[in-house]
């Protein structure tokens, strides 16, 4: 689902976007337009329930251009038609998985966050999904509780839930890779290291030191990559930022700088940050530091 969403914000909307967090937890974010939409069929009383939550910036800056709009709030004619894309949206999701396809609309809602989080919170999605675009953030998270009757997980009971519990815990470690974060406002820099870390890493990249900051506290990293020059909040401010915050205060962070010469070293180290990359090393020396850091972490 994750590539279905990120291939469609790209063709319908143009929006370059990644995977923030596979377990958003309903938080709020920015201003919001929260949306809700049921999809059933005669046949059965199995209900598809979709959550879409959007940055209201997102809703201006793609709809709202395609419509020649030109505010920076949202009206009832951009609303009307944030609707109907969004429905689209939805649609084009659904129709590649054959077992939802032919699922109707029965019902949709605006929602206040209150009631968006009452929903969350007592409905507990299958499915939670935040994305970060070029525009903002946005959230895509569905409630479909027959999937677990459906097997998709096996049903526990006093005789095999200790077991169960073993194996979904074996598996679950096994199957984790490291988070690593990857701060630098250089597009090349940022996916060029991400190609590189990405078959054995979970790689999430931002172009800023806020953008970090908020990529940290909804899905905190098991390291930070951070660019040690950047315009208006950069490396240091970062750090201190981080150390600053209990909550944040032992995140390893490691410098990428371009610079080796004594002194700017001597300003990196003084800085308390885990250790620092030079970002001109063969991209094998790259991955090979990084994975001995992670390895003795």
């Amino acid at each position: 689902m994750k590539a279905v969403i990120l291939k469609l914000l790209q063709n319908m909307f143009q929006l370059k976007a990644q995977v923030i967090s596979d377990a958003y937890g309903g938080g709020r974010f920015g201003k919001g337009v929260y949306y809700r939409l049921v999809y059933g069929r005669e046949q059965d009383d199995k209900k598809w329930e979709i959550l879409l939550v959007f940055e209201d910036k997102i809703l201006i800056n793609t709809v709202g251009k395609l419509m020649g709009f030109k505010s920076d709030k949202l009206d009832i004619m951009l609303m009307n038609a944030v609707r109907y894309t969004a429905c689209q949206f939805v649609r084009r999701v659904m129709d590649h998985y054959p077992s939802i396809k032919y699922y109707e609309m029965v019902e949709e809602n605006l929602l206040t966050y209150e009631q968006f989080h009452e929903v969350f919170e007592k409905k507990k999605p299958q499915v939670s999904l935040l994305f970060d675009t070029d525009e903002g953030y946005f959230s895509y998270c569905v409630i479909a509780p027959h999937l677990l009757e459906d097997g998709v997980g096996t049903s526990l009971d006093a005789a095999n839930a200790m077991s169960e519990i073993e194996k979904y815990l074996t598996e679950k470690e096994k199957n984790r890779k490291s988070k690593i974060l990857i701060v630098d406002d250089s597009i090349t820099i940022r996916q060029g290291i991400k190609r590189l870390l990405a078959e054995d890493y979970e790689v999430t990249e931002v172009a800023s030191g806020v953008a970090a900051i908020r990529a940290i506290a909804l899905d905190r990293p098991d390291l930070v990559l951070l660019d040690y020059e950047m315009p208006v909040c950069d490396g240091s401010h970062v750090l201190e930022m981080l150390r600053s915050e209990k909550d944040f205060a032992d995140i390893p962070v490691i410098f990428l700088t371009s610079r080796d010469d004594q002194e700017s070293v001597k300003k990196v180290l003084a800085l308390k940050a885990n250790g620092y990359l030079l970002k001109y090393l063969k991209p094998m020396d790259i991955k090979k530091r990084i994975d001995d850091f992670l390895k003795k972490e």
